[in-house]
């Protein structure tokens, strides 16, 4: 699968990390570039859209391959595709149909070319080394193949400035339709689409925006509340009450709504169960720390707080990403499965790790960056053509369990 992306420069983010598992929300692999004899499937913007972003200081655009090295080749079949010819509109609004809500991750939604010679642009804040911002955009690209829409995606590279001027080239462009992915729920750019007239569709990362638009993401903070509830259930199961569990909360950034959310969740889960059962709480929370999304600096936070408080009792990681450098630092140290762990997005390999039951990891919710991708195409392309679509969208955000793992993990998923 090749898409259309802006250039960006490789970053190895873990070469000093040994585990082959950390591949997480962060991969340390970015996309390749293809070979010059491959054909070209990829749909775009108009043959003259790169050149003009370039003369309007945008980034240059480039086909970049959409595969990472450890990651199963991404095929889609499109004769699995949910076809609502047209169910899912009514009065001229959109309302999922129970096939698009029980739809899996791989299976396209909408009708076949429903939109065909749609120009719809993808501004998204970061792709390079990060294995799920790569499934993200990857099934954006599936989705808009199998609707017919040429896709035109910039990838700001975690640089607030590029992303706006990215935002500020595809309205020049004049795409009917603008999805963002915004780079630290920034307003980058956001009110200049609206000005334009340009329906907006929001993916992923929360923002603080007045504007009209359509949001489409896994309401992350009913993930973490799933998850810390589920962590102290287990917790109480294996030990009982506790005047003191002491606790590392794993922030991935600071001053994003979306690493609040999971935050806030998470801590909240706990809370609650522990104030049902119990009428008072035991959580006290000894060490807070940022990671940036990424399994290194995950990892080396780990180690540091553990370091100072080598007696913390579970660890709250925001993402899976985060989780990989967790069990990382556990490993090194000789702590793993003392210590439990829960986190949000549900990849594979931790929902193994849940599975193996060795490594202290208690519970995982999904935050599908696939059905992301794949709903935020299809969402920004009704828009375009005059149907009105709900203000928020979420996509499953199932919580997975050393219970149910069984139900949830797929050996062959790229996810």
């Amino acid at each position: 699968m090749k898409r259309k992306v802006a250039k960006f420069t490789s970053i190895a983010l873990i070469l000093a990390m040994t585990i082959s598992t950390l591949a997480g929300c962060s991969s340390s692999t970015p996309a390749e570039a293809p070979k010059a004899d491959t054909p070209d499937t990829s749909t775009s913007a108009a043959p003259d859209a790169a050149d003009t972003a370039d003369k309007s200081g945008g980034a240059a655009a480039v086909d970049a391959e959409g595969a990472f090295h450890d990651t199963a080749e991404l095929v889609i079949d499109y004769e699995k595709a949910v076809d609502p010819k047209g169910a899912d509109i009514v009065d001229g609004s959109f309302q999922a149909t129970p096939e698009e809500k029980g739809a899996l991750a791989t299976q396209m939604v909408g009708t076949q070319n429903q939109f065909e010679g749609m120009n719809i642009g993808f501004s998204q804040h970061r792709i390079a080394g990060s294995e799920w911002y790569e499934q993200l955009v990857d099934f954006a690209q599936a989705e808009a193949d199998y609707l017919g829409i040429n896709l035109t995606i910039y990838d700001a590279n975690d640089d607030m400035n590029q992303q706006i001027a990215d935002v500020e080239t595809l309205i020049n462009l004049g795409m009917e339709s603008i999805i963002v992915n915004p780079y630290n729920s920034t307003n980058v750019g956001l009110d200049s689409i609206i000005a334009a007239d340009i329906p907006l569709t929001v993916v992923n990362q929360a923002v603080d925006f007045s504007g009209p638009f359509t949001f489409v993401s896994a309401d992350v903070q009913d993930s973490g509340y799933k998850t810390g509830f589920e962590l102290a259930r287990y917790y109480d199961e294996k030990n009982g009450w506790k005047d003191e569990v002491k606790a590392f909360v794993l922030s991935s950034a600071p001053q994003e709504k979306e690493s609040d959310l999971r935050r806030w969740g998470q801590v909240m889960g706990w809370t609650d169960y522990m104030l049902d059962k119990y009428g008072k709480n035991n959580l006290n929370i000894v060490a807070y720390q940022y990671y940036q999304w990424l399994p290194e600096p995950a990892m080396n936070a780990t180690l540091d707080v553990l370091q100072a408080n080598p007696d913390i009792d579970i660890i709250f990681a925001a993402c899976d990403g985060g989780a990989q450098g967790v069990e990382a630092a556990l490993e090194q140290i000789d702590r793993l499965g003392d210590i439990l762990v829960c986190t949000i997005d549900g990849r594979k390999s931790v929902l193994q790790w849940i599975k193996d039951g060795d490594k202290g990891m208690v519970c995982d919710a999904f935050n599908d960056p696939r059905q992301m991708g794949k709903w935020a195409v299809y969402m920004a392309a009704l828009q375009a053509s005059g149907v009105s679509t709900p203000s928020t969208f979420y996509v499953m955000n199932d919580l997975v369990t050393t219970e149910n793992v069984d139900n949830y993990l797929d050996p062959n998923s790229t996810y």
